[in-house]
């Protein structure tokens, strides 16, 4: 589905859906490195707030991005 809009109209629909259920905040954990999946995150407004070994991987495995982003400020 990569380049069919699905990712963006899922995570507009999941801030609206977020938004009526009173969230103030969304968050996400991505693989560092997955740059598609940051770009898009990126695009819908969320911010990297910190970078953390992946839960339960060995050393040397990916990291993981963690990301938020505030639902007050559209």
């Amino acid at each position: 589905a990569r380049g069919r809009g699905v990712g963006d109209a899922l995570l507009t629909e999941v801030a609206r859906w977020a938004r009526a259920t009173g969230a103030r905040e969304l968050r996400l954990a991505v693989v560092a490195g997955n740059e598609r999946a940051l770009a898009l995150y990126r695009r819908h407004g969320f911010e990297a707030v910190a970078e953390t070994p992946h839960p339960g991987a060995e050393a040397g495995a990916p990291r993981q991005v963690a990301m938020a982003r505030r639902l007050d400020r559209g």
